[in-house]
């Protein structure tokens, strides 16, 4: 039996205690310390508090799933890895659509559309928080499909805040990796839920669209074809990857050095929108 704690009482922890109900051999309790003892701990709380929250855990050695973003500055995201290099503590990083069947699906089947032409992504909802910009909250998600996309980290990135000034609320922005330019547009203003990235290739088109009734087409001569992907939920994925890394089963399937190009870029992002949209180049190896 693994028993886990869980920080954060909002929504997407409940979200987390439901679906970790669901999971074999699995219980888990609500912390705010290191006591009582866990084989592994959830930071789930405001992101603003998601390295303080995780610190003490992961100094004491205690595995740490810390949900995205995993940090809100870029200068507590490197705190919380010096930490973990220092405590030898496995940090798993939060990136729900690194295990969503049907973005898998979307990421193996990018071979098929040929060298790619052009990328872009669109994230939006109706629900403004109080503890980040649009840019930490949303921007995560497609980026940690950028690797997959890419192959490559970003090296420069350029936004503008459409709405919200210093902490925008409505965000457009573009990364260059290796010449090839990804599109972004993150808004906590919009009137639906949406998260779908498209991807142009020579040969065909790929659609990744969260919210649509099939999730992934491949678009080639004016045909969609459907792409079949697995029906489990992400949210299962992701925790069960977690809890075998803290029985020993698997290795972390989501560390820190993984999730290094999309914090950098996020950082990036945020520089250049306070700066009205200057370059920034993005140096995620120093």
């Amino acid at each position: 039996m693994v028993m886990l704690g869980l920080v954060g009482r909002g929504a997407w922890a409940r979200n987390i205690g439901a679906t970790l109900s669901t999971l074999p051999d699995v219980n888990w309790v609500p912390v705010t310390s290191l006591e009582p003892r866990v084989d592994g701990v959830i930071i789930a709380n405001k992101s603003q508090d998601h390295v303080s929250s995780a610190l003490p855990f992961v100094e004491a050695g205690v595995p740490c799933f810390v949900e995205k973003p995993l940090a809100t500055r870029i200068e507590d995201f490197l705190r919380l890895e010096v930490a973990a290099e220092a405590a030898k503590c496995a940090v798993f990083a939060g990136h729900l659509h690194r295990f969503n069947p049907a973005a898998e699906a979307f990421c193996a089947a990018l071979p098929q559309i040929g060298p790619i032409q052009s990328v872009r992504a669109f994230c939006a909802n109706n629900n403004p928080r109080d503890d980040t910009s649009v840019i930490w909250d949303w921007l995560p998600h497609p980026l940690s499909m950028a690797w997959q996309i890419f192959g490559a980290p970003a090296d420069q990135a350029r936004a503008h805040s459409l709405q919200g000034g210093d902490r925008p609320l409505h965000v457009v922005a573009q990364l260059m990796y290796q010449g090839r330019r990804f599109d972004l547009e993150a808004s906590w203003l919009a009137s639906s839920p949406a998260f779908r990235i498209i991807v142009v290739g020579r040969y065909a088109s790929l659609i990744f669209d969260e919210k649509a009734a099939h999730k992934v087409l491949l678009i080639r001569e004016g045909v969609s074809y459907p792409i079949v992907y697995d029906d489990e939920l992400p949210l299962t994925r992701e925790l069960r990857a977690f809890v075998d890394m803290t029985r020993g089963v698997n290795a972390n399937a989501s560390p820190l050095n993984a999730a290094r190009d999309v914090m950098y870029s996020l950082d990036a992002i945020s520089r250049s929108a306070l700066r009205k949209g200057e370059p920034v180049a993005i140096n995620w190896q120093d």
